[in-house]
């Protein structure tokens, strides 16, 4: 049962998948085309200087990518599954709830977790293709690891609010999700919150919470 609940999760992904790479790739054009302009028309010494001194956010739509993509996968898989009486449904498989309602996210996070990789790779592809040393496009790309957070927290935010049936806890969940990943996405120089990442990573894990949560309420009729 576990195995055809992945699959369906993956077939409802099959497509849909390929529209956040699209957008990877045309963010990652937008970051190239940004440095190869400096450098053809001004010259190195002001990209070095952009880089290193001023540690200007050139790679902006790489930061808000990852979050929106989750909010995206999240829509394609949980819609229809939250729609009408479909998800009090769930509880009637003969298997665990928590293994029913977690199948989607599972697949859903790990499809996340692969764009941050084919993100990320792509990134450091550029950043490599510039000649930057080790350490500057290490900060650079460790600068992209909140908004990678921001992505998961995303997901299990628009997993919650679909699930929720009450529209003032939709709102609250929505506006609590919306509070995390602009911060999550704020950005102070390259690798500003590298010292407190793994704060904000254990902060992010109670969303695991309220989609069981409204899941759980749907089941009670509540």
């Amino acid at each position: 049962m576990l195995r055809a609940l992945l699959l369906k999760e993956w077939i409802k992904l099959r497509l849909p998948g390929w529209l956040p790479l699209v957008g990877i790739a045309v963010a990652l054009a937008d970051a190239w085309m940004t440095m190869r302009a400096i450098r053809n028309n001004h010259g190195a010494v002001p990209l070095w200087s952009m880089l290193i001194y001023k540690q200007d956010i050139f790679f902006g739509m790489l930061v808000y990518i990852l979050p929106l993509s989750g909010a995206w996968l999240a829509a394609v898989q949980y819609w229809r599954e939250c729609s009408g009486r479909r998800l009090r449904l769930l509880f009637h498989l003969p298997v665990h709830h928590r293994v029913a309602l977690f199948a989607p996210a599972a697949v859903g996070l790990a499809a996340l977790a692969a764009l941050t990789v084919v993100e990320l790779g792509g990134f450091a592809l550029l950043l490599a293709s510039f000649d930057l040393p080790a350490e500057l496009a290490g900060a650079m790309l460790r600068t992209l690891l909140p908004s990678a957070l921001g992505g998961a927290v995303a997901y299990l935010a628009v997993a919650a609010v679909l699930a929720e049936q009450f529209t003032p806890r939709r709102l609250g969940m929505g506006m609590a999700g919306l509070i995390y990943v602009t911060l999550l996405t704020r950005t102070f120089g390259y690798g500003g919150m590298d010292a407190s990442l793994w704060l904000y990573a254990a902060a992010c894990l109670p969303w695991l919470l309220p989609v069981e949560a409204a899941a759980l309420r749907v089941k009670e009729g509540a």
